[in-house]
Formats: structure tokens, C-alpha cells, sequence
């Protein structure tokens, strides 16, 4: 089969299904018949996108799950190599932002680790696959990932998993491989699988949620956590102010509340979020926040999480968590942004504390804490299309503006993660605004992304400098992006991809 025959079989498969499902829902054969032989004799339009998509998901089912050491898990892993299409057999240089110590390998070892937090865009991208192809074959590798992983790696001490920024399994030798001296235990994104989670396995999703509030939570009278927490059990790690963390949590378990009914896990959430509830005062300050060490973006991920938990509780929590969400709204469009001077965010708390040395997003220099314009964005996509506020609006458009003539400069070792952000931000300014100019710049972006990412392999490389594939950089995000940009290209409006928000 040729590519351009690929390319049309991928999408007649997206055509027929999206028949079956007008037709289902009435809108075919009132008053007028589908036209198919019309339809396809005057062609799909041509997208260069469905390839690579497909091709990057194939690759990884084929050759990137485990089957390895001594028991067969078909997790997949979380780095190979490009050209061999195999596990790492070292640990190479680490791209730009991403700490040396990682979080898809044993500490000084090749990274040979399975990490679903990393991997989350793309299990999210195989069930949505399925709908669209048609291949039970994509849902099915998510599901058996999701439910040997829970079942078979948490800790028997503590009931954590071993996941996000420093723990990973590692496929080789079936036990924790951890990139720190102790193995840690901390988030680096939210987790919405949940629903899917306490169906394959709801007995250890239970104890996971349980465990969040036994080990990360400091003291569980005032609510004070700890971003991190000893995987293996011990002494509790200090309390720090990580709003960011909390929403996880509070997200976490409300998603449990809604699947056991446990009244328990909403008294978690009242105690956590006290800790942040109130007004502000009158330097904009935020109870539970210090200014100093806490960035803008984690209130804004914690106004995301709170309005997502709300939606999974009774009252008066569910207003209580609606009300937080909406105080941490003006306290972030309060900041004095400067979109298009210096093209970024602000990232300092106190609004009374503006001057010279405040600390803006950049737009193509990422890291694990230094989140891009695009990132920014993207969490502003979600609270616009939450909320309908219209600060947030204005906020998409002023960054996707930003990205309207920018690319990477030669010193800058971007990440695919920024590509797929910068193309969906781009997408939801087109539907805020209906200008072509940001769907035409999308799609420049999605072209340069497949050719500075994709080039020679169907994995893409961990950023524009490395030579290896590794998820910790937003591989995931990067083919979600282009998925929603295919459909898009294909002028499809009636379906949508899952939304490319998790990244906050």
C-alpha cells in the first residue's frame, strides 16, 4: 500500500463510522438521502497528519509494549530508540528541562520504564482510535495496560503506583525503578482515566485514592500535604504549599466519591480544599498560597481540578468547589499578563508586586516547572470552555496571536509537548474566532512538527535535539494535537478529540 492510499483508507474509516452515527441520530434520512458515491467521488480532503498518527500509535502497539523479563506485562514503555524501534540499552543525554534524573528508568540505568502518567495521551488517544477506525485492537492495549498496572505494581506498604515525575516500572526486571535516591512518589499530571480505572480495577483505584490521603496529606486536620511521598511507606516527607498537587487530589477523590459512594473521600476533599477557600486580601493574596514559591499556574490547574471535582459531588461541596475555582479565576486574570510585549504570562502571585522582575511564560522553552505561553493557554482553552468567561477568551486569542510568526530558535532544544500545545491553542482560537489565520497556522505548526519531530522514525524524538523517544517531553500531546488537526483538516466538526487540557 502506498502513502497516499494509507492516507485515504485512514479516512474513509473515520467517514463511515461518522455515517453510522448520523444515521443513528436521526440526521440522515429526513427529506434527503446521503450521497456517498458523490461524496467520495468528489474526494477527501488530504490530510498529511493521519499517517503520522496512525503510524506512531502502530509502532508503539507493535514494537514499544513489554516483552520483557520475566513476566510479559505489554505496558509500554516509556523511551526506545528510533531506528530499532527497541528498549534503550543506555541512558542518554537528557533533553533541555527535563531534570537527569528521570522518571522512565532506574537512577544511572537505561530508561526502561513504563510510566502511564507520561503515557496518558496517548491511552487517551487509543480509545478514541477506536471509535474512529473501527480496530477494537486500540482500546483493547489501553485497557490491558491500565489493568496490569494497577493490579500488579502498587506498593503493598502504602497502595501508591509507581508513576509520574520520579517513579516508572521497570520492564526488564518487574519491580520499581526509581530516578531519585528515594523512591518518590509525585503527580506530574492530573490522571483522567478514573472512570475507566475503577471499572477495570476497582478495588486497587480504591486503595490508590486512600492512599493519597494517608501518605501525601501532612496533617489532615488543617489539609497540609506534601508533593511527594515515600512510595514504600516511612516517614511522612515535609509539607509545602503545592496547590497544584492538591487539585490532583481533590480530582482524585472526587472521581472515587462518584464510583463507591465512600462519604469519606468527600471529607478529604472538604479538608484539603478549607485550606485554600476564602477571599482574597487586599495584595491579592490567597489563603494556603505563598506568593513567593507558588506559581500562578498551579492556582489556575487547581481552579481546573476544583471545577472537574465539582462535577462528581453532591452539594454544598460541589458549589464550595464551583465558588474556589471562580476566586482563583480573578485572582490569575488580575496579573498583569503582557501577551503582546512580552508575549507571555505573568507568573507571579501578588499583583500589588508588579515591576521589572516579573517573571513571564516564554514561548518555546520548556521545563518540568516552567510551563510555555502555549501551556498557559491551553489551561485558559479549559476554563473558557468550562466557564464561558470571557477574560479567558481574550487570553487564547492574545497567545495564539503570539504564535501567529514564532518558531524555536536555533539554541532552543523544544519539546514536542510545546508543538502540541501551541497546534490545539491555535485550533481553539480558530473556534473562538472563526479567522482562518489560526487554523492556517496550526497547520504550519503541524508541519513542522512532523518533519522536526517525525523525520525517520515513526516515533518522534524527545525534542528537537535528541535523537531518542521519550514521553516525559509530550510525545502524547504532540499526537493528540495532530489528531484534532486531522479532523479538523477534514473539516469533521461533529466529533471531537478528548480534550488536549491534562497537561497543567
Amino acid at each position: 500500500m502506498n502513502h497516499q492510499s494509507s492516507i485515504i483508507n485512514h479516512q474513509s474509516s473515520i467517514v463511515l463510522p461518522l455515517v453510522c452515527a448520523l444515521w443513528a441520530f436521526g440526521s440522515i434520512g429526513r427529506g434527503a438521502e446521503l450521497d456517498l458515491k458523490t461524496i467520495f467521488r468528489e474526494g477527501i480532503p488530504v490530510s498529511p497528519f493521519a499517517n503520522v498518527v496512525y503510524g506512531y500509535v502502530n509502532a508503539m502497539l507493535d514494537h514499544g509494549r513489554d516483552a520483557y523479563g520475566p513476566q510479559k506485562s505489554g505496558l509500554f514503555l516509556s523511551a526506545l530508540d528510533r531506528k530499532t524501534l527497541a528498549p534503550l540499552t543506555t541512558c542518554p543525554p537528557a533533553p533541555a528541562g527535563v531534570p537527569s534524573v528521570g522518571c522512565a528508568g532506574p537512577r544511572g540505568g537505561p530508561l526502561v520504564g513504563a510510566n502511564p502518567q507520561t503515557d496518558q495521551n496517548l491511552l487517551r488517544l487509543l480509545y478514541f482510535l477506536k471509535g474512529l477506525s473501527g480496530e477494537d485492537r486500540y482500546a483493547q492495549a489501553a485497557d490491558a495496560e491500565l489493568r496490569w498496572f494497577l493490579k500488579n505494581t502498587p506498593s503493598p506498604q502504602t497502595g501508591l503506583l509507581p508513576w509520574g515525575a520520579h517513579l516508572s516500572w521497570n520492564v526488564m526486571t518487574d519491580e520499581v525503578a526509581c530516578g531519585t535516591e528515594q523512591p518518590l512518589h509525585e503527580f506530574c499530571r492530573p490522571w483522567m482515566l478514573w472512570e475507566r480505572c475503577f471499572e477495570l480495577a476497582p478495588d486497587e483505584s480504591r486503595r490508590f485514592a486512600l492512599a493519597l490521603w494517608n501518605r501525601h496529606v501532612v496533617d489532615q486536620k488543617t489539609g497540609a500535604l506534601s508533593r511527594s511521598a515515600l512510595f514504600d511507606g516511612g516517614t511522612s516527607r515535609p509539607a509545602a504549599d503545592c496547590p497544584r498537587q492538591a487539585g490532583f487530589f481533590i480530582r482524585t477523590w472526587a472521581e472515587a466519591y462518584a464510583h463507591t459512594k465512600d462519604e469519606a473521600f468527600l471529607k478529604m476533599i472538604d479538608v484539603v480544599l478549607r485550606r485554600y477557600e476564602g477571599k482574597r486580601d487586599q495584595a491579592g493574596r490567597l489563603p494556603g498560597v505563598d506568593p513567593g514559591s507558588t506559581s500562578a499556574c498551579d492556582l489556575l490547574s487547581l481552579a481546573i481540578d476544583c471545577d472537574g471535582a465539582a462535577r462528581k459531588v453532591p452539594e454544598p461541596l460541589r458549589t464550595r468547589l464551583t465558588t474556589s475555582a471562580t476566586r482563583l479565576d480573578e485572582s490569575l486574570c488580575s496579573l498583569p499578563h503582557d501577551l503582546k510585549g512580552k508575549q507571555g504570562f505573568a507568573l507571579r502571585l501578588d499583583p500589588a508586586a508588579a515591576g521589572p522582575d516579573v517573571a513571564y511564560t516564554s514561548l518555546w522553552d520548556a521545563g518540568r516547572d516552567r510551563p510555555t505561553t502555549a501551556a498557559v493557554g491551553m489551561m485558559c482553552v479549559s476554563r473558557y470552555e468550562n466557564t464561558g468567561r470571557v477574560a479567558y477568551r481574550t487570553f487564547i486569542v492574545a497567545a495564539a496571536d503570539a504564535y501567529l510568526d514564532s518558531l524555536p530558535g536555533a539554541q532552543t532544544d523544544a519539546w514536542p509537548l510545546s508543538f502540541g500545545q501551541a497546534i490545539s491553542l491555535e485550533l481553539a482560537a480558530f473556534r473562538a474566532t472563526a479567522q482562518k489565520a489560526y487554523y492556517a497556522r496550526a497547520f504550519k505548526l503541524g508541519e513542522f512538527a512532523v518533519q522536526g519531530f517525525f523525520a525517520g522514525s515513526p516515533l518522534p524524538r524527545a525534542s528537537l535535539k535528541s535523537d531518542h523517544y521519550e514521553s516525559v517531553t509530550g510525545a502524547d500531546t504532540l499526537a493528540l494535537a495532530l489528531a484534532e488537526l486531522h479532523l479538523q483538516v477534514l473539516h469533521i466538526t461533529a466529533v471531537r478529540t478528548p480534550a488536549n487540557t491534562i497537561d497543567h
